[in-house]
């Protein structure tokens, strides 16, 4: 990929899907801005990268706050100069049966995986605008296609990005920025891990089981390393895949075809 000329916002840098994208694309010559509520985890992500000859800084922000997120914004253009390419990848999860979910899980998930992206994709959009040209990528979820049973408010919200991610397309495309969402299946991470643990229990399953089930359900027969999410990443922030827009890229092993 050519990113030498690429300024990469990425939050959720502290871990999971979000470092490991910071990392493949700095690989490939993109200046990094690691993003996180968590500072010390970007900072680490940040260090990675400019051990390995790369160039980052860290910054910490809170996704669903304008004001930090706009922050972040100016410290990676005063540290870099522009910032030409967008990772919206915070989020979380959190599991449980639909009618079960509590309002605060609720109200947590809406701020986060809805709201944060929002803020995020927006204040970029407007620098990228300003500019005349830019690249949007939001991660939303196989979740976003096909139900699952005990992750109801997960589903919704990351379906909400992927439909931000079509609107915004559609109205900037226009000024030389584009928007696409990647959306990936069963990624080997601690936030995985996380919503095995809580979905078996509501099923009455040891997370072992339900690690089985879920395997068995992709075509691949195994989980995807977060790099695999990063190397999509790349392509994405290269020129050459400029005419993808508008749409959700399935990084799934086969278990949803569209």
């Amino acid at each position: 990929m050519r990113l030498a000329d690429k300024v990469l916002f990425v939050t959720g840098a502290a871990g999971g899907i979000g470092r490991a994208a910071a990392k493949v694309c700095a690989g490939y010559g993109a200046k990094i801005i690691a993003v996180d509520m968590d500072l010390a985890g970007a900072e680490s992500c940040a260090e990675e990268i400019k051990a390995a000859g790369g160039e980052a800084i860290a910054v910490q922000a809170n996704t669903a706050d304008r004001s930090q997120v706009a922050a972040a914004v100016q410290a990676g253009i005063q540290a870099f100069g522009k910032i030409n390419c967008l990772f919206n990848n915070a989020g979380i999860c959190r599991s449980s049966l639909l009618i079960d979910c509590e309002d605060d899980v609720l109200d947590k998930i809406y701020q986060v995986n809805i709201k944060g992206a929002y803020i995020v994709a927006s204040e970029l959009a407007k620098h990228m605008k300003e500019r005349g040209e830019g690249r949007i990528i939001s991660t939303s979820s196989i979740s976003a296609l096909k139900e699952e049973s005990t992750n109801g408010f997960y589903c919704m919200s990351k379906a909400a990005v992927l439909m931000m991610t079509h609107v915004m397309a559609m109205e900037l495309s226009k000024y030389g920025v584009t928007a696409v969402a990647v959306c990936p299946g069963h990624i080997n991470t601690p936030l995985l891990r996380n919503s095995f643990i809580q979905r078996g229990a509501a099923e009455g399953k040891t997370v072992e089981e339900y690690y089985a089930e879920m395997e068995g359900t992709i075509p691949m027969g195994r989980l995807a390393e977060p790099e695999e999410v990063g190397e999509l990443v790349a392509f994405l922030c290269d020129d050459r895949s400029a005419y993808i827009n508008g749409n959700g890229i399935l990084v799934a092993g086969g278990k949803v075809m569209e």
